[in-house]
């Protein structure tokens, strides 16, 4: 917002609904687990889990909308960007997403044997949510080359138009997720 760039604004915002939605789930959780035993909640503590769900959505789409207004309003009114400023705020993005994803790759060079030898196609060591969380991090480094590749175009080339297209972008994923 500081430095007038959609395209930043889109990928940080991408980047907090995460951290958002992650609080309101664990924060459910934390509270369904608490409450299991309440009599208070005859038919269960689900209802806490679907209504942070429910809460976070409703968030998420705000902020998608209110991004995607602010970019078409950007894509017809431009104003001075701060390219140097965003480009190396949108680098920090992408090198925090890029360690993020390196902590969260999981390695299955080594593989599994028996006493006897005997290599096993065994699946039990892969985690799906680690996989899952892997694939969104890189999905979001992607989101954060495609903001740098706005701004240096804008700054270079006067392509200021691809900082609002990617504005709408980032709202299109954020409503998305």
């Amino acid at each position: 917002y500081i430095f007038n760039s959609m395209a930043l604004l889109a990928d940080g915002w991408h980047m907090s609904s995460h951290m958002i939605a992650l609080g309101l789930a664990y924060m459910a959780y934390k509270a369904a687990r608490y409450y299991a035993k309440d009599s208070r909640f005859c038919f269960g503590t689900w209802k806490i889990e679907i209504l942070a769900g429910y809460s976070s959505a409703i968030l998420l789409m705000i902020v998608a909308i209110v991004m995607s207004i602010s970019s078409i309003d950007r894509l017809f009114n431009p104003i001075i960007i701060h390219y140097d400023e965003a480009i190396f705020i949108a680098v920090i993005g992408l090198v925090i997403n890029l360690i993020c994803a390196w902590l969260l790759h999981d390695d299955h060079s080594h593989n599994s044997h028996d006493n006897h030898g005997h290599h096993h196609h065994s699946h039990e060591h892969h985690d799906l949510n680690q996989k899952a969380a892997f694939l969104h991090v890189v999905a979001d480094a992607a989101t954060s080359v495609l903001a740098i590749i706005a701004l240096v175009a804008g700054k270079y080339f006067g392509w200021d138009f691809l900082d609002a297209v990617l504005g709408i972008l980032g709202a299109i994923l954020v409503a998305k997720w």
